[in-house]
């Protein structure tokens, strides 16, 4: 099973999307070129809540989103999270979701999002 790679092109335009001003809540959907073994972006949707986000999303195909949201903390200030989903469907190839899965931390350290809670976790 080969690990992906992630071009520049893809890391400028999370970078974009990244650093938007006053964002609204907006979804980065990845998915993996299998013949080239690239990560490349299948979407981008400006202004989706996670309910329409769901909806959205193919139940044949996984997918790696980032998410960023708008969230208003007790004391009046205002942050912008973003939040990283590896979404697989049920009932897809075993050969498919091998890929996907090892190739999901790949893709959250290249985007240099933090450290994975699950890894986190895992540490303790």
């Amino acid at each position: 099973m080969a690990t992906c790679e992630i071009d520049a092109d893809v890391l400028q335009v999370f970078k974009k999307f990244k650093m938007a001003k006053d964002p609204k809540p907006s979804a980065l959907i990845f998915r993996i070129d299998k013949d080239a073994h690239r990560f490349v972006i299948a979407d981008e949707i400006i202004d989706i809540s996670l309910e329409k986000l769901q909806e959205e999303l193919s139940t044949s195909t996984p997918r790696y989103i980032v998410y960023v949201t708008k969230y208003t903390h007790q004391d009046g200030r205002i942050s912008y999270p973003i939040v990283f989903i590896y979404y697989m469907p049920k009932g897809i190839s075993p050969a498919l979701a091998m890929t996907y899965s090892a190739n999901k931390e790949k893709l959250f350290r290249a985007l240099e999002l933090g450290t994975p809670w699950i890894s986190y976790i895992w540490k303790q």
